[in-house]
C-alpha cells in the first residue's frame, strides 16, 4: 500500500501536474479577469520552476558535499536499483540516468578499491513486478562478460526502505561480524540523504558515493539564469520526490 500511495504522492507533487491544472482552469473560465490571472500565475510558474540556475541552488541545499571515498578502500559497495527498465516488446534493457550508480561502482571494484559490490533492488513498476532490477543487472552483466564472482543481488526491495531492511539481511546471513565491515553506499545524489538515513536506521553505518549529481560548479550564464527550459520543471520532479519520501518517512518511522 505505502509502495502505490507513493506513486501517487509522486503525481500530486509534480509541478507538469499543476502546469495541467492551471491551463485548463484558464481555458474553461468564462471570467475574464480571472483568466488573465491564471495565464500571469501560469507564466510566473513556467519562468520560477524552469529557472536552471534557481534549480540548481535548490540541488545545492538537498545534496550531501562530495568526500574522498574513491581515495579509501572498502569491503562492501552497496548499490542501489533504480536504473533499469525492461521492453518486452523489443526485448531489451533501457538504463536511465541513474546507471551512473552502477557505472560508478564497477571501476571501484576492477581497481580492487571494492572487495565486493551487494545490488540491492526488485521491482519499481506497479505493473509489472516480474521486472526485477537485480535479475536483469545480473542477467546484463553476464552477457557483457563482465565477471559477477563479486556480486551479491537482492531482488525483493521496491523502495529505499526495503533496501535498506533487505540487505541488513542478506549481508548479515552473508559476512560474518557485519559490523567489522567497511561499506560504501553508492546512489544517486539526491537520492543519498534519505538512503544514508534508511541504512542508519538498520543499523548500517556507510560512507557514501553520490553519483549523477545535479548541481556543479555555478554558472551565470544568460540562458542558464534567464531562459526557461523544460528539463529544468522536469528538476522539481525528482527534487521534490526525494524531499517529500524523506518527510514521510520521516513520519512514518522509516528512518
Amino acid at each position: 500500500m505505502f509502495f502505490i500511495l507513493s506513486k501517487i504522492l509522486s503525481f500530486l507533487i509534480s509541478p507538469f501536474t499543476y502546469l495541467v491544472i492551471f491551463l485548463i482552469w484558464a481555458w474553461k473560465t468564462g471570467n475574464c479577469k480571472r483568466r488573465k490571472k491564471l495565464l500571469l500565475i501560469l507564466v510566473s510558474f513556467v519562468f520560477l520552476f524552469g529557472n536552471s540556475f534557481i534549480l540548481d541552488e535548490a540541488n545545492r541545499l538537498w545534496e550531501l558535499p562530495q568526500n574522498n571515498s574513491r581515495q579509501n578502500h572498502y569491503d562492501i559497495g552497496i548499490v542501489l536499483s533504480g536504473m533499469i527498465n525492461y521492453d518486452s516488446k523489443n526485448k531489451i534493457l533501457q538504463f536511465n540516468s541513474n546507471a551512473d550508480r552502477l557505472l560508478q561502482a564497477l571501476p571501484l571494484l576492477k581497481n580492487k578499491s571494492l572487495d565486493n559490490i551487494f545490488f540491492s533492488g526488485g521491482s519499481g513498476d506497479i505493473y509489472h513486478p516480474e521486472n526485477k532490477e537485480a535479475d536483469l543487472a545480473k542477467e546484463y552483466l553476464n552477457s557483457i562478460g563482465f565477471s559477477t564472482r563479486h556480486f551479491f543481488f537482492e531482488n525483493r526491495s521496491r523502495n529505499t526502505y526495503q533496501n535498506a531492511l533487505y540487505t541488513k539481511e542478506n549481508l548479515t546471513k552473508t559476512f560474518n561480524h557485519l559490523n567489522s565491515k567497511k561499506m560504501l553506499l553508492i546512489t544517486s545524489s539526491l537520492h543519498m540523504r534519505r538512503s544514508l538515513a534508511c541504512f542508519k536506521m538498520q543499523g548500517i553505518e556507510c560512507d557514501y558515493l553520490s553519483t549523477n549529481r545535479k548541481s556543479g560548479p555555478r554558472k551565470f550564464e544568460f540562458q542558464h539564469c534567464l531562459i526557461p527550459n523544460i528539463g529544468a520543471i522536469s528538476g522539481w520532479n525528482h527534487l521534490s520526490h526525494e524531499v517529500i519520501g524523506y518527510i514521510s518517512y520521516k513520519l512514518t518511522g522509516k528512518l
